[in-house]
């Protein structure tokens, strides 16, 4: 046996420095992912690739606690509230709902509503509001799917 004192505070500062905190166990690593998975729900991280893939209202409904996206990240909860609006339908409060906030999703979101909704007015016979809808339109921020729909739409307003 070494007698060396120093050896022997070595090895109590060895073993308090590199003890395990613990036995892992798969009840912590149950309760570790539960908790990392919890606080993606909870944040809204787990809806915003749906919200990108225009599916807002699954987007939503994963949203666990929206009161807390309304308050951290109020623009992220009106996007999602305009997204369900676009994607019922209601072209116009989706437009204004598109039209309150900033960032390129919400202006490429806000052009193609524009989009839809001129051609929901031209339907109708409305031909004047959907000029005025066509004006929203920024053909730069439209995906190339709906080029086609923008192209055709011109030539139907510039017959009428």
């Amino acid at each position: 046996m070494d007698n060396n004192k120093f050896s022997l505070y070595r090895k109590i500062r060895h073993d308090r420095t590199y003890r395990p905190l613990g036995k892992m166990s798969w009840w912590r690593v149950a309760l570790g992912s539960l908790l990392l998975l919890s606080i993606l729900f909870f944040t809204g991280i787990v809806s915003r690739p749906f919200a990108a893939r225009d599916e807002f209202r699954t987007a939503k409904a994963l949203l666990l606690f929206p009161a807390w996206m309304e308050r951290y990240h109020p623009e992220d909860l009106a996007y999602l509230e305009a997204g369900i609006l676009f994607q019922n339908g209601e072209y116009e409060e989706a437009l204004e709902g598109f039209g309150a906030l900033e960032g390129e999703a919400a202006l490429t979101m806000r052009s193609r509503t524009a989009l839809r909704l001129a051609g929901e007015r031209l339907e109708a016979g409305d031909t004047a509001g959907a000029q005025e809808a066509a004006a929203e339109i920024d053909e730069a921020l439209l995906p190339e799917a709906e080029a086609e729909a923008l192209a055709s739409l011109r030539a139907a307003l510039a017959g009428a």
